[in-house]
Parts: structure tokens; sequence; C-alpha cells
């Protein structure tokens, strides 16, 4: 009786996808954050992987980093009430806000952050969000959708120093006021 695996042909390596190309580029980025790669390396590692076609070319770039950890999360939830955020906290990688005729403050400057980027996802409705940033942070708001609120950004001009915390808001604002200082 033949063997029937020498009759069929290995099965090629699956193609990689651009949403996987970037979740490894944003790895790359992690590790660099982390102390773990250089930025020489780092340049070197993501021209390996915007080069590379299949999986294993890509998994190949970073087989000697650890897996990447889920994004912690923190959520806030506040309705009709006054939250304050300040002094020595710990920040989780995501902040997951949601206030409903709130007044909420997050201040970050004394505040413990461990990630080189905070994702802040905040929804809001008839609210005043004041988020207070520390030195050398850039912040973007690209991703917030704002219906009869306001925005004052006044980070916008500085753009961070190098090493400074990246913060991402994301999310939606109706009726609300957000200060970012």
């Amino acid at each position: 009786m033949a063997d029937e695996s020498q009759g069929r042909a290995k099965p090629k390596p699956l193609r990689i996808s651009d949403a996987e190309r970037e979740r490894v580029v944003e790895r790359l980025q992690t590790a660099v954050g982390e102390g773990r790669i250089s930025f020489a390396e780092l340049d070197q590692r993501l021209s390996l992987v915007y080069s590379a076609d299949t999986r294993p070319e890509v998994d190949a770039v970073t087989a000697d980093l650890p897996a990447a950890r889920p994004l912690e999360t923190v959520r806030i939830h506040r309705v009709k009430t006054i939250a304050r955020f300040d002094g020595h906290w710990e920040v989780p990688a995501l902040l997951s806000v949601e206030c409903y005729d709130a007044v909420t403050r997050l201040d970050f400057r004394e505040a413990s952050i461990g990630h080189p980027v905070v994702r802040v996802d905040l929804s809001a409705v008839k609210s005043v969000v004041r988020l207070r940033l520390p030195p050398g942070a850039s912040v973007s708001v690209n991703g917030l959708a704002v219906h009869k609120g306001f925005v004052r950004n006044r980070v916008t001009g500085r753009g961070g120093l190098p090493g400074g915390t990246g913060f991402v808001v994301t999310g939606d604002l109706l009726k609300t006021l957000l200060f970012i200082s």
C-alpha cells in the first residue's frame, strides 16, 4: 500500500493581510517602547515586514519577542456626578470613559504610565471632560466625533517630546465640552 502523503504537495504558507502586517508593526513599535529593540533594529525589522508575503516570513521577524499582551482596560462610567482621577494612579493602556451629565477630570501629570501610548475611548453626553497630560506628551483627537460640542486642545502645537507618552482620544461627544492641556 502506497503512502498517500507522497503524492500530495506540501501546502503553501498563507499570505499575510495588510491588517496582520499592521498588527506586527504595532508590536514592533511597542517593543521599542519597552526597550527590547533599538530604533535601528526597528528599521531593519520594518523593512522585512513590509517586504514579506507570507505569515512565516513575518512570524520570523517577531520570533524573539514575547507575545503581545492584551490591552489592560479600565472602564469609568459616570452619570450625574463628578469624577476626579489625579495624583498617583496607575494608568492602563486603554481607558473607556462613559459620561452622562457628568464632570470628569483625568489628570495624568503625576500618574504612573507604563505604556508608550494611552488610548482614551470617550463616550460623553451633556458632560464636561478635562484631560491634563504630562509634560512632553502628544495627543491625537482625529478619531473623535463631536456633535454640538466643543474641543479645546492646547497640546496640538507642542507635538510631544521624544519618549513622551502619546495619547489617542477616540469616541463620540454629544453636547460635551472636552478640554485637553
